[in-house]
C-alpha cells in the first residue's frame, strides 16, 4: 500500500530532481526519489552484509573454539533471574 510522504528538498536538490527529470532519466520527481531511495536500500544492506562478513572472519580468526555447558549456563542464569545468589 502506498502512502503519499511531502517533503521540501534544498534548492541544490530539487535542481538536481528537475535536472534528472530534463535530462530523460526519470518523468517525475517521484521517479528520482524512488530511484534514490533505491540506491540507499541497496547501500544499506551492502554495509550490513560487510559488516556481517567480518564479524564471521573475526569469529573464524579468533581461535580454537573452546567446549561450553548450555546445561550449567543456563541453570546459571534460571537461578541469577530467580534472584538466587548461592553459586
Amino acid at each position: 500500500m502506498s502512502r503519499t510522504i511531502t517533503f521540501q528538498p534544498s534548492p541544490e536538490l530539487s535542481a538536481f530532481i528537475e535536472a534528472q527529470i530534463e535530462t530523460g532519466g526519470f518523468a517525475s520527481q517521484s521517479e528520482v526519489v524512488r530511484a534514490g531511495l533505491r540506491l540507499l536500500q541497496e547501500q544499506t544492506a551492502a554495509s550490513k552484509l560487510q559488516q556481517l562478513r567480518r564479524l564471521i572472519e573475526e569469529g573464524e580468526t579468533s581461535g580454537e573454539p573452546i567446549p561450553w555447558d548450555v546445561e550449567g549456563f543456563l541453570a546459571k542464569v534460571t537461578k541469577d533471574t530467580d534472584g538466587s545468589t548461592d553459586d
